[in-house]
């Protein structure tokens, strides 16, 4: 039986109350709109009302009232014993949506700290400032198209990793549409249906959705303030997995990074149990700690069997949409085959943009290496005195975001509540392959110190009593 968690409804549900109406009416609506979208496939079945009313932060007779709706609409069968199944898809007023239905923008006078991405670097501003019709006129030359990527822009990505200690050729790269594009490229590119892929518990949200659009089997290992769980990850490394993807350094979402040792160890269990890696880094460069950023795990392995993730995004701005792959050749070929089937390659003025932004990487470490720490601070302290121990955090090695335990919040019902306060944060279980910690959330701390404390406040009034 497949069946859908009220967590899973509630993450994608995203700003349903948005719109005018009765409750109940915005409840069906939204959920019909998930089914439409497909996100909610046709014979799942549906989380009981007393489950999805606890998640959605509503009473129980919302949920009743927006089910019936559903039932006369035909979408859903309803049989005691068998629960609330999908019969057939939705549209709404005539149109099919063909995106994520839950995923509404924000109104400009609310709060998104769904995401940690930062503003433009003044590096970059600088020299889009700077640039001038002629710098770019050389760029439109050919057809265009280029799915690998701009030549000049992979022996400068080549550069970046041959500077870190990881020699690098030119063919051993393939940029992407951002770090995004990177883990579907690979997703889609070695993993088939029913095919094991070890993952850490937590993980990258876009990640899991990948692999959950390949129907890959994901093998949840489990990450905490020591590291990962070396003893876990050998069971799973055991079963001959097709892929196994971590963040070696600056995890996505704990922000912690992997000590030497456990580096160490991890390269020997791939040695062991030969299993290809995918080395997401990038968050890399958004070190807490230190401006120096770390040689890739790459350049101890076996080079056929592992794929290194890097991009642009957070070192200058995430709507620079360029990242990369690093991987042997003959990989490179078969993602790149890929990539030209999906978008024919990216923009070709973008790409020359970040020939020269990597020109300037050195200044802009430092810019992001003291903004990063400069805006955790500011949220330590003001975490430390509003929250008044309640909340247990490891101060983050890495990234943009602090990861947050609750002890006795369901944190899938806070950020429900939250939105209602014009505020939109991330629950712990929706980075959870099996939808574990409950009682955490992700709460990016690079906000400015007027954001941070009216979310810092909004979530210490909705949690006083737990």
């Amino acid at each position: 039986m497949n069946k859908i968690s009220s967590a899973r409804i509630s993450r994608l549900i995203g700003n349903w109350r948005a719109s005018e109406g009765k409750i109940s009416q915005q409840l069906s609506l939204a959920i019909a709109k998930l089914i439409a979208a497909r996100e909610l496939p046709v014979g799942g079945v549906l989380p009981s009302e007393r489950a999805l009313a606890t998640a959605l932060a509503v009473s129980r007779g919302t949920v009743v009232v927006a089910y019936a709706s559903l039932r006369d609409a035909g979408i859903l069968d309803s049989r005691h014993g068998s629960g609330h199944r999908i019969i057939a898809s939705a549209t709404t007023s005539g149109t099919v949506h063909t995106r994520l239905a839950g995923e509404v923008l924000a109104r400009p006078q609310d709060i998104d700290m769904t995401s940690g991405a930062l503003p433009p670097s003044p590096v970059l501003t600088r020299m889009l400032a700077a640039l001038r019709g002629a710098d770019l006129e050389g760029v439109a030359t050919g057809l265009g198209y280029d799915a690998a990527g701009l030549p000049t822009l992979r022996w400068a990505v080549a550069r970046y990793y041959t500077d870190l200690g990881l020699p690098t050729h030119p063919d051993n790269i393939l940029i992407t549409s951002g770090a995004q594009q990177a883990v579907w490229l690979l997703a889609n590119a070695l993993v088939d249906a029913s095919d094991a892929v070890v993952v850490e518990d937590p993980v990258y949200r876009g990640s899991l959705e990948a692999f959950h659009r390949r129907n890959a089997r994901i093998i949840p290992v489990v990450v905490t303030q020591h590291g990962l769980n070396m003893e876990q990850l050998e069971k799973a490394l055991r079963n001959r997995p097709k892929l196994l993807y971590l963040f070696p350094e600056a995890h996505n979402p704990t922000g912690r990074s992997l000590d030497e040792a456990s580096r160490r160890h991890l390269v020997r269990l791939l040695e062991r149990y030969p299993t290809f890696l995918v080395e997401d880094g990038a968050q890399t460069e958004l070190s807490t700690l230190a401006e120096t950023t770390p040689r890739p795990l790459a350049g101890q392995m076996n080079p056929e069997m592992v794929a290194t993730i890097g991009t642009l995004s957070k070192l200058f701005w995430g709507g620079l949409r360029i990242g990369w792959i690093r991987s042997a050749p003959s990989v490179i070929k078969r993602l790149a085959s890929f990539k030209a089937v999906d978008d024919l390659g990216c923009s070709m003025f973008d790409q020359h943009i970040a020939v020269g932004l990597l020109e300037n990487i050195a200044e802009a470490r430092i810019y992001r290496h003291q903004e990063v720490a400069g805006h955790l601070k500011i949220a330590e302290d003001l975490i430390a005195e509003h929250a008044q121990g309640r909340w247990h955090w490891a101060r983050p090695a890495a990234g943009t975001a602090m990861w947050i335990h609750m002890p006795g919040v369901d944190t899938v019902a806070l950020c429900q509540e939250a939105q209602r306060h014009r505020l939109f944060l991330s629950p712990g279980s929706g980075y959870s392959a099996h939808e574990n910690f409950g009682d955490f959330i992700r709460l990016p701390f690079v906000r400015p110190p007027a954001t941070m404390q009216f979310a810092i406040d909004t979530i210490c009034n909705l949690t006083a009593d737990a």
